[in-house]
């Protein structure tokens, strides 16, 4: 999401401990992060920013409130987790709907891009599972819709569907690293707003392979791509009609003419093509590319991808790293199905960006307990539960704050963390899974396809 540069907190040393969010997040990063996104509170007020920071991490976790009188109820809770005294928690609706309308959604943003550059910190530069260079320079890249509501018509419009004319819905726009297993959160735009109006190419010299849906098919992207020394790989549009170059799987009679002026036959092509029509007056692409498909049950599934290493990158590799781009569909499902996301508390277009941020901060603050938890549930966090982790710690933080309040002691992260790694341990006994997931499925039908050398470059 687009805002104003923000000079970034410096991180502390971290390491796997029990008090990674006690020294990334203590109150006094919270408050400089206020300050500089011009949310901080002019006076003390009872609803101070970070009560209502850690009140809409509450109100966004599973099990958590859908209204603005059920977060009433847990203001006690963010009082505690803020380090206050609970006698100050008495609050209305209405303070909490001035919040929500006239804090700046920029101090949750904030917070958010604090808490990635955290996590990347903490799973450095690689992991076991990262060997393999191929998988570890994946991006996958998409968007999800979200309706919100009809009030918010003219700063969040939609298309006209079969169903209605006029409704309202945000588009999440996101890029995600594989086996990092958070996001990356590229615009919150409505929901009219094409994905190729979205940028999200990375720097000159960064080895990246994105691989993206037909919404981003566009060919000035993919020849920036290749300009940039990056590769793709997505489907090939319905209505492409590319101009066949060279045959490596198919038949050599194929050369010099279009797709759709022959039969394609077997089970596997291999081509190398140029995707510009044959009209001069038509958008041009300037790069040549692969086109790689196979046939299943009688219906050819086809790719087009910038590598042009088909002695590595066979076609059927292909074809098995963009199967592999349902992980961000996962990551959208457990965002809207377990962390509600498409049920909005807010009514303005400040409240709405806070909620988006605040449910995507409660899915960076999970993984980050779910990696201290890792080396005792010695389960890579790509093959944990997510949803069942987010449950937990969503009933977790509320009980386990609500408890420490009623015993009287005065909460604090370096004891709710260490009881927040313990729930996830507890709930994700040592795996004995007779079958492996689909994930490490599909991780060892690359690595089984190819090993590729740490450092190769397609």
């Amino acid at each position: 999401m687009a805002s104003a540069e923000q000079t970034p907190v410096a991180l502390p040393d971290l390491r796997l401990n029990k008090e990674v969010i006690a020294q990334v997040l203590p109150n006094a990063t919270l408050e400089t992060l206020a300050t500089q996104t011009q949310a901080q509170d002019e006076r003390k007020r009872k609803l101070t920013c970070v009560v209502f920071f850690w009140l809409m991490i509450l109100a966004v976790a599973p099990g958590g409130p859908l209204s603005l009188s059920a977060m009433v109820s847990l203001v006690v809770v963010a009082h505690g987790m803020a380090g206050l005294c609970a006698l100050q928690a008495n609050l209305s609706r209405q303070a909490l709907s001035e919040n929500l309308k006239l804090r700046p959604w920029q101090f949750f943003e904030a917070v958010l891009n604090h808490l990635l550059a955290v996590y990347a910190a903490l799973v450095g530069g690689s992991t076991p599972t990262l060997d393999l260079e191929l998988i570890r320079r994946l991006l996958l890249v998409d968007a999800t819709v979200m309706r919100v509501t009809d009030a918010l018509l003219q700063v969040f419009p939609g298309h006209k569907t079969g169903r209605k004319a006029e409704w309202a819905a945000v588009k999440l726009h996101t890029a995600f690293r594989l086996f990092r297993s958070v996001p990356q959160v590229l615009a919150v735009t409505a929901e009219k707003v094409n994905e190729k109006s979205v940028s999200f190419l990375q720097p000159a010299g960064e080895k990246v392979l994105y691989v993206f849906d037909l919404g981003y098919w566009k060919y000035r992207l993919f020849d920036d791509i290749i300009a940039l020394k990056q590769h793709f790989i997505t489907r090939l549009r319905e209505g492409c009609n590319p101009l066949i170059k060279e045959v490596y799987v198919g038949c050599q009679d194929w050369v010099g003419k279009r797709l759709k002026e022959i039969t394609l036959v077997g089970e596997e092509v291999d081509l190398l093509v140029n995707l510009s029509s044959a009209g001069p007056s038509n958008p041009q692409m300037q790069h040549d590319v692969r086109l790689v498909g196979q046939q299943v049950d009688g219906i050819w599934h086809l790719y087009v991808t910038s590598i042009l290493d088909r002695v590595v990158y066979v076609a059927s590799l292909i074809v098995q790293i963009y199967a592999l781009r349902w992980q961000i569909e996962i990551f959208f499902r457990d965002l809207k199905c377990v962390l509600r996301m498409q049920n909005f508390i807010a009514t303005t277009e400040n409240g709405i960006r806070i909620q988006i941020c605040a449910a995507l901060i409660f899915y960076v603050l999970t993984h980050i307990i779910m990696l201290q938890a890792m080396p005792q549930v010695k389960t890579p966090v790509e093959e944990m539960s997510v949803p069942k982790c987010l449950t937990a710690m969503g009933q977790a933080l509320v009980h386990e704050t609500s408890e420490l309040l009623i015993k009287g002691r005065q909460p604090d992260w370096t004891v709710l963390e260490e009881r927040l790694i313990a729930i996830i341990v507890a709930i994700h006994p040592r795996p004995k899974r007779q079958q492996p997931s689909r994930l490490a499925q599909g991780v060892s039908q690359l690595l089984t396809q190819s090993v590729v050398p740490v450092g190769t470059s397609p």
